[in-house]
């Protein structure tokens, strides 16, 4: 069921530039690491829901999750995490080269966590990567994306300079980072059902502080996946972000999916094309924000690729919800343009803005 297979490798780095919780590492899977995985705490939940004193530690007390939900966390996981750190779209069948960036992204993260967290990852380690069986590949891509088990999607070329994912021609399989995730978790705080559908609404925290960093709601569906042993019951539809955070409803269900199924759910229904936008555009800021001085970003921009190489500031950007310094860089050993120092002095991201105004990351 691959589709697109690609003749080259692409540079990979999932890690460090993110504002996600996925940071490159080396560390094999470990027993002793997750003993109790998060889909064994889901599935302690969704039978012990409605007794206050014992829920998952990422489940709200009371909160009843559909019947098998289990491993469906780390979809959802994966999700949420390329929406706040990246601001891209839901993926859709046929979106622009650049924005197929977001399907890339999205199963490397969950590679990443079915590697770290759970027990059923199956990812062959080489170099920097996990590389997955076709039958893993397909089922991880049905569970993130509906329209993909459906048979309404395929994977989409992998864009020059994209940094999540790679194809081995030799191995004949996909490679998506190893990294392992660590600041940031989901907490479920509701559950609705919706039809045949469930709308799942989780935050994501800092693990160590409980600051949520955004709130989402994604909705679910019972899996369409016909391959071999399916560690999913439930396939995702949609992801939107709510609150008063969310400024600009980044997040749109499959238009392609929405055509072949007729259970929307409300999500979908409001994520019309007036309200979606890729918010990893990034446009001249107006407005000074308290934070870090420009000099003080300049000094943060230096420690990312060193002393030597050369950086002159050139403006102040939005990236998703967030406003960076943008500094050009140059020198030898350097992969990418510009340099984003963020105003508030926590994030620095090395990268390349495209011509349509969206940027890809590196290290």
């Amino acid at each position: 069921m691959f589709k697109n297979k690609l003749k080259r490798l692409c540079a990979v780095t999932l890690a460090g530039m993110m504002v996600m919780s996925v940071s490159a590492c080396s560390t094999s899977k470990s027993a002793e690491k997750n003993s109790v995985s998060k889909a064994e705490q889901a599935s302690e939940a969704t039978t012990e829901a409605a007794k206050d004193d014992t829920t998952a530690d990422y489940v709200a007390s009371g909160v009843e999750l559909p019947d098998n939900f289990e491993n469906m966390i780390y979809p959802i996981e994966a999700l949420m995490l390329q929406n706040y750190s990246k601001g891209y779209p839901y993926y859709a069948n046929g979106a622009s080269e650049e924005k197929s960036d977001s399907f890339w992204f999205s199963m490397a993260a969950l590679t990443s966590l079915m590697e770290n967290e759970s027990a059923y990852g199956d990812g062959i380690e080489m170099d920097s990567y996990y590389y997955l069986k076709e039958n893993t590949s397909n089922m991880y891509a049905s569970a993130l994306y509906n329209a993909y088990g459906m048979g309404n999607m395929e994977f989409p070329e992998i864009p020059d300079g994209d940094k999540y994912a790679t194809y081995d021609d030799g191995k004949q399989m996909y490679g998506f980072l190893k990294g392992e995730v660590s600041s940031l978790v989901p907490y479920i705080t509701n559950c609705v059902k919706d039809g045949s559908d469930y709308i799942i609404t989780s935050q994501l925290r800092d693990k160590d502080t409980d600051e949520v960093k955004g709130t989402y709601e994604v909705t679910i569906t019972a899996s369409s996946f016909d391959g071999d042993d399916n560690c999913f019951a439930y396939s995702a539809t949609a992801i939107r972000q709510i609150g008063e955070t969310d400024s600009e409803n980044q997040s749109t269900s499959s238009e392609s999916e929405e055509a072949s199924t007729d259970s929307t759910s409300e999500n979908g229904d409001s994520t019309d094309a007036n309200s979606s936008t890729d918010s990893t555009d990034a446009t001249d800021s107006t407005d000074s924000t308290e934070g870090i001085s420009q000099d003080d970003a300049l000094s943060q921009a230096k420690d990312y690729y060193g002393e030597d190489a050369e950086y002159s500031y050139k403006k102040q950007v939005t990236v998703g919800d967030k406003e960076y310094y943008d500094f050009s860089v140059s020198g030898d050993n350097v992969s990418s343009t510009d340099v984003l120092v963020s105003v508030d002095g926590q994030d620095v991201i090395g990268g390349t803005q495209n011509d349509d105004g969206s940027w890809s990351f590196d290290q």
